[in-house]
This record gives structure tokens, C-alpha cells and sequence, in this order.
């Protein structure tokens, strides 16, 4: 069996976490590990590695975009995913500017939630695009 990939899903809602954790779960090759805020999940990235962070824009405290910047500054090679009920124009082109891999917009389906990380996880140089920023849209990970 290959080894398991470690994501962090940060939301204060842990329906979300426990959402992620069924669909992605053991038997699709996933250990999912929650944090309720970004103070935790930025614990959590110290103390170890994760293949996928995914996060909330909306929390108490840091919001997930600055938690998607950090990450993205400290560890590059760290898949980042927004999902948030918040999916204004300003909001997205913020993430794609922090170089998030995808930004979903609330509520999201077991597909979504499958297809974002698949494509969050694949070598970076399919992802890229011609400026070299690292970008997916509802569109592209629905084709």
C-alpha cells in the first residue's frame, strides 16, 4: 500500500474537517488532521509535514488567507486550498495571488472535495501556467 498523505484542514466549523476526513479518508490514501483556527494549523506545520493544507478564509484571529500566505512563504511546496462561503472576486484573486492551488466556493460536494486535492497534489509543473503562478479555478478541476 503506498503511504498515506497528510492533510490539514483548518476551519473553526468541525463539520468540515469531519466532512474532508470522510471523503478523503484512509481508503482513498488520505490521514486528514483538523486545526479550528490558524494559530493551530501554523503549530501543527511546525511540529510536521503535510502533503495538503486547506483552509477557511472566515475564522476567528488569522484568517485563512494569511494563513495561505504564510504557508505558501515558509513552505512553498505546500499545497494550499481555500473553500469558503466567502468566494467574493476580491477574495479569489487575493488566493491566486498568494499562489493557492484552488479556491472553492461553500457548499462543496464529495467531487470537489476529491478533485481539489488530486489536483493540489499533482506535480507542481502540471500546474503551472505560463507566468509561473500556480492556479485552478471550479472550472478547470470540474474538466
Amino acid at each position: 500500500m503506498a503511504a498515506l498523505r497528510k492533510s490539514l484542514v483548518v476551519d473553526d466549523d468541525p463539520v468540515v474537517g469531519k466532512s474532508f476526513n470522510r471523503v478523503l479518508g484512509v481508503d482513498k490514501g488520505y490521514v486528514v488532521i483538523t486545526a479550528p483556527n490558524a494559530a493551530q494549523a501554523l503549530e501543527r506545520l511546525r511540529e510536521q509535514e503535510y502533503d495538503l493544507v486547506v483552509t477557511d478564509i472566515k475564522m476567528p484571529g488569522m484568517d485563512g488567507m494569511e494563513l495561505a500566505e504564510q504557508v505558501r512563504a515558509r513552505k512553498p511546496w505546500t499545497p494550499v486550498v481555500i473553500v469558503t462561503g466567502y468566494g467574493t472576486v476580491d477574495n479569489e484573486a487575493r488566493a491566486h495571488a498568494a499562489g493557492v492551488s484552488a479556491f472553492m466556493r461553500k457548499p462543496l460536494t464529495p467531487e470537489m472535495i476529491e478533485a481539489s486535492a488530486s489536483h493540489a497534489l499533482l506535480e507542481p509543473a502540471a500546474c503551472e501556467v505560463a507566468t509561473g503562478e500556480i492556479v485552478a479555478t471550479e472550472a478547470t478541476l470540474a474538466a
